[in-house]
């Protein structure tokens, strides 16, 4: 047995790639970044397949390496078993960090993120992976009210009020107390998807979802907590797309009377829709709709409503129109790929309300041959009254956070991020200075509350230094320097951080702003 043993993990171990296997990408920034700089004649609805964009082709290394050490660290996954008819991938998840934050407040800053990523696929037809998450964190003061503002709510017995306790971090998870001023959370995603046909794909699972061509979604972004879904992926020839995405969410909303150990949330239905279509090579333009549907509230629960299985864009439109049981976004989704550049935009509003629009307009510029250097630019807005619903239950927002901006309403945000690799050194710039920022940090809630709220500017900066030894997870140590401006009518605040961290590039976590 033993012998057996030693066989199978060395065959595990040392087995390399006998031929290109189907792999859908993880939707964090940079692998993003990769893939619209090798195609952008694919609908941008994430997560997107290798096959479909060449990421693993374009970030490999090219040089050859002589040990077994260098070929393991900067060119395979950390498991990996490819054969014609299947395969797996085994990579770590880790992203820790840890700093000190003067100004404001004088404390220290700490993020441990550790994790596993399972991935396989079997005769390129079916693919699964799975992704763990063990997580503690020690936040900016300013990212802690960000986070316990949108905690989640327990009920009280002795009147119609709720209690706000723990907090929500943003694409994660709702978290425990850990030490005095820190946060516990632990999650899992995973997803199954199959190859039904060379044009349909459908799959199933809580894996995040992203639509659009720019660092921020001002439509459906990875913002909120992975949610259940089913989603299924339909092109007609090369020129049309059509995509439907049914999910469940929740509301913080801890329900008076439960059966369970542990009171469950409030239901609610997301759902996204999505039709591109390509008049030229380099030119998508997609209609979106994302819809939030009612399924009852605290006291009772229902059905959701039969146009939320409507398989075309506009159902939420419709049936909000009915009565009031789905608040809808319909937006515009465009990008045009000329030369070296990737013009991108994006537009969207709820039909039914005033100020609800939001807008995007961006360019990424590759001014050399390579995905490792990279000039984005974008612009994002957000109206007084974007994502709220005059039913606060169906406000445009999932475990309390918004699926959109992640800022949510009265946003005007510019976004210049800079990066430059050469020989695995590299360094990056990301800016984000909000010329608006609305204080009401509740806004979208599924509770009913009055609340004043004043704007303010933010600008935001996070330069980075540091060393990529493998794009294929993008494992990376590196150090940064982030400085915090605040001008509102009350104050001028002014906060910075030096960290040291080590990370794989394998998830998300929104605090730019």
């Amino acid at each position: 047995m033993k012998l057996l043993l030693n066989i199978f993990f060395s065959f595990i171990l040392f087995s390399k790639l006998f031929g290109q296997q189907y792999r859908v990408l993880p939707i964090e920034s940079y692998f993003k970044d990769v893939s619209f700089f090798t195609d952008s004649s694919f609908a941008p609805v994430f997560p997107v397949t290798d096959n479909q964009v060449n990421y693993y082709g374009a970030s490999k290394e090219q040089k050859v390496r002589y040990s077994n050490v260098g070929y393991y660290i900067y060119q395979r996954e950390l498991i990996q078993l490819v054969k014609n008819n299947g395969a797996i991938w085994v990579s770590p998840i880790l992203d820790i960090q840890m700093g000190a934050e003067r100004g404001d407040t004088s404390m220290r800053q700490y993020l441990n993120v550790r994790g596993l990523r399972i991935e396989g696929s079997m005769k390129n037809k079916v693919f699964f992976s799975g992704s763990f998450y063990e997580n503690q964190a020690i936040l900016p003061y300013y990212a802690q009210q960000y986070v316990t503002n949108r905690g989640e709510f327990y009920p009280n017995s002795a009147d119609s009020s709720y209690n706000q306790l723990n907090a929500v971090i943003p694409g994660s998870a709702r978290t425990k107390p850990f030490k005095t001023n820190g946060f516990d959370y632990a999650y899992a995603t995973g997803m199954v998807q199959w190859q039904v046909l060379k044009s349909l794909s459908v799959s199933v699972g809580n894996n995040p979802i992203f639509v659009g061509s720019g660092y921020r979604s001002v439509l459906y972004s990875d913002n909120s907590l992975p949610t259940m879904n089913f989603r299924m992926n339909y092109s007609l020839g090369k020129k049309w797309n059509f995509q439907l995405i049914r999910m469940q969410g929740l509301n913080m909303l801890r329900v008076p009377y439960s059966s369970n150990g542990e009171a469950l949330y409030e239901r609610k239905g997301l759902s996204i829709g999505s039709i591109y279509y390509q008049p030229t090579e380099h030119l998508r333009i997609g209609l979106i709709e994302g819809g939030t549907w009612t399924r009852g509230d605290s006291i009772q629960k229902q059905a959701v409503e039969g146009g939320f299985y409507i398989p075309i864009p506009g159902a939420a439109t419709i049936q909000e129109g009915i009565n009031g049981k789905s608040y809808a976004y319909l937006g515009l989704d465009v990008n045009w790929r000329i030369w070296k550049v990737l013009l991108y935009g994006q537009y969207g509003r709820n039909p039914f309300s005033k100020s609800s629009d939001v807008g995007q307009i961006g360019v990424r510029y590759w001014p050399f041959k390579s995905p490792n250097y990279l000039i984005h630019l974008e612009y994002n807005h957000t109206s007084a009254n974007a994502y709220q619903s005059s039913n606060p239950r169906l406000n445009y927002s999932n475990f309390n956070l918004p699926i959109g901006h992640p800022m949510g309403a009265g946003v005007d945000e510019v976004v210049i991020r800079l990066r430059a690799e050469w020989n695995h050194l590299f360094i990056s710039s990301s800016t984000n200075y909000y010329l608006n920022q609305s204080t009401n940090s509740r806004q979208l809630l599924p509770v009913y509350e009055s609340n004043s709220a004043m704007n303010q500017s933010v600008f935001y900066e996070n330069l980075e230094l540091g060393y990529s030894f493998n794009h294929g997870y993008g494992l990376e140590i590196f150090g940064s320097a982030k400085l915090r401006l605040v001008n509102n009518p009350i104050q001028n605040g002014q906060s910075y951080w030096i960290n040291l961290g080590i990370r794989t590039a394998l998830n998300n976590h929104y605090f730019d702003f």
